[in-house]
C-alpha cells in the first residue's frame, strides 16, 4: 500500500499486483469516506477521528436494529406513537416527554445488547453470575418499557385523545413549533434506520452466502457438554454439579 500527500492531506493508493489487502467493513469504509470529505483548519487526523466516532455510533444502532428482535419491536411501537403525537396536537411539554421515553427505551435496549454480547465473549459457558447480569440488563429494559407505556397511557387518555383518534378526528400540521419539528425529525430518523437496517441485514446475508462453507470441527468425544433437562430448570455440568 502506497500513499501520497496532496494539499496537506494524505491519500492512499490501491495495492500493486503483488500485494493483497483485506476489505474493510462497512463502518470503517463509511467513516473514512465521510471524514475525507471534510477539510478543517486543524489536525486532519483529529478531525477524521471525530467524524469516525459518529459513523461508528450510527452503525452500532444499525447492527442492534438488524440483529435484535426486541429493538425492532420497540421501533415498531415508537413509529405510530410519534405519528399520533402529531395527529392529536400534543403540547410542547408532552412532546418532550414522549421523546424522552422513546430515547430511554431504545438506549436501554442497546445497553442490554452490549452487556449480553460482552457476557457471551467473556464467559461462553453457563455461569450463574453471567445469568444474573443478563437478567438485570433485561430488567432494565423491562422497567423502562413499562414506565414509557404508563406515560403513553396517561397522555393518550387525557383530553379524550384516544376517542378522537378512534373516530379519526385528527389534524395533521406540516409546520408548527420547534417541538413538532423535532418529533417529525425523530420519526423520519427511526423510519430511515428501519429501512437501512433491513438493507444492511440483506447485504450481510448475501455476503454469508458467497463465503465458502466450512464444516465445523467436532469436539473430542470425551469432552463434556452442558445439557439442559426437559423442564429447563437446571443444567447438568461436569462433576455432577447442577445450577438452577
Amino acid at each position: 500500500m502506497t500513499s501520497g500527500i496532496e494539499n496537506g492531506r494524505a491519500h492512499s493508493f490501491p495495492p500493486s499486483g503483488g500485494e493483497s489487502a483485506n476489505p474493510p467493513d462497512c463502518a470503517e469504509t463509511a467513516a473514512t469516506t465521510l471524514s475525507s470529505l471534510v477539510t478543517l483548519p486543524y489536525s486532519t487526523r483529529r478531525a477524521r477521528a471525530f467524524f469516525k466516532s459518529f459513523v461508528y455510533a450510527y452503525f452500532g444502532i444499525l447492527q442492534v436494529l438488524a440483529t435484535q428482535r426486541n429493538m425492532v419491536v420497540h421501533c415498531i411501537i415508537a413509529i405510530p406513537t410519534l405519528l399520533a403525537t402529531q395527529l392529536l396536537a400534543f403540547e410542547p411539554i408532552e412532546n418532550v416527554v414522549v421523546l424522552i421515553c422513546v430515547a430511554l427505551v431504545l438506549a436501554c435496549e442497546i445497553v442490554n445488547t452490549s452487556i449480553e454480547n460482552l457476557c457471551n465473549v467473556v464467559s461462553p459457558e453457563f455461569r450463574p453470575a453471567v445469568r444474573r447480569s443478563k437478567d438485570a440488563a433485561a430488567a432494565m429494559v423491562l422497567i423502562s418499557a413499562i414506565a414509557s407505556a404508563a406515560v403513553g397511557v396517561i397522555l393518550f387518555t387525557s383530553k379524550q385523545r384516544l376517542e378522537h383518534l378512534m373516530r379519526w378526528q385528527v389534524e395533521w400540521r406540516w409546520g408548527g413549533s420547534v417541538d413538532n419539528v423535532m418529533v417529525k425529525l425523530v420519526f423520519l430518523g427511526i423510519c430511515w434506520l428501519f429501512v437501512h437496517a433491513w438493507v444492511y441485514r440483506r447485504h450481510a446475508m448475501r455476503e454469508d452466502e458467497r463465503r465458502p462453507f466450512k464444516a465445523a470441527s467436532a469436539p473430542p468425544p470425551d469432552t463434556p457438554r452442558p445439557q439442559a433437562n426437559r423442564q429447563g430448570a437446571s443444567y447438568d455440568l461436569p462433576g455432577g454439579v447442577k445450577h438452577p
